[in-house]
């Protein structure tokens, strides 16, 4: 397939985690594309966040699980079945930004906690710039000969996604997961059998580190990205 039709000429190295997909892709129309898959988490965002704000936490924590899913799944495929495309470099990282993004946001909505607000403005404003940065990548590789003056200046690097975004995204996925599947304002009976624990530990204050460490982890990812792109004399 030619890179006009946008798929990679290319075969893509598949890695040892595409495996456990293999059964199910074999399975999977032919038509149905990593790209619509990648499309469907995107718009997964609006029913997660109008279920968390009605405080449907557990059926958009199913939502977002299988948001999460699809994730792996689309992946795999488009190495396993050689569908690898530009646009799909950029709307697979788009739509988990997407759906990350309408969670933490429902949950501004929902859970009073200054703490909470105070990581996740922060968390979800490097998820933007990060869309900004990939959305600027993928026109200049999708565009050279229309774009010739950006082209002068600026010179694409590397166009996926870097170590620091993808442990940034495993980390979000958890406490997400976490906070939507359970009460986050329910106190957790560990003092009991830990007696140095505070009496009235919450999901929530459990949650703040590794929110701590998205945000770190999403400043080294936006610290790469820029570092990808180089500006030419």
């Amino acid at each position: 397939m030619s890179e006009e039709s946008g798929v990679a000429k290319k075969g893509a190295q598949i890695k040892s985690h595409d495996h456990f997909w293999t059964h199910l892709i074999k399975i999977l129309p032919k038509n149905l594309t990593p790209n619509h898959l990648s499309g469907f988490r995107f718009l997964l965002a609006i029913p997660i966040i109008l279920l968390i704000m009605e405080h449907y936490n557990k059926t958009a924590g199913g939502l977002f699980l299988f948001a999460a899913v699809l994730d792996g799944l689309d992946g795999s495929m488009a190495r396993i079945r050689n569908q690898i495309t530009k646009f799909g470099a950029f709307l697979d990282p788009a739509a988990d930004k997407a759906v990350n993004f309408a969670a933490f946001l429902g949950f501004v909505y929902t859970i009073r906690s200054d703490y909470y607000l105070y990581l996740v403005i922060p968390i979800i404003s490097i998820d933007l710039l990060l869309f900004f940065i990939a959305t600027f990548k993928y026109v200049l590789v999708r565009w050279p000969s229309e774009l010739k003056y950006l082209h002068h200046k600026f010179e694409v690097l590397t166009s996926g996604a870097n170590k620091f975004g993808k442990i940034k995204m495993v980390l979000q996925v958890i406490v997400l997961s976490f906070l939507m599947l359970f009460d986050p304002a329910t106190s957790i009976n560990l003092h009991d059998k830990y007696i140095h624990l505070p009496s009235h530990l919450t999901l929530l204050d459990l949650s703040l580190p590794l929110l701590i460490a998205c945000l770190i982890f999403g400043l080294f990812s936006v610290k790469g990205h820029l570092q990808a792109i180089k500006i030419l004399p």
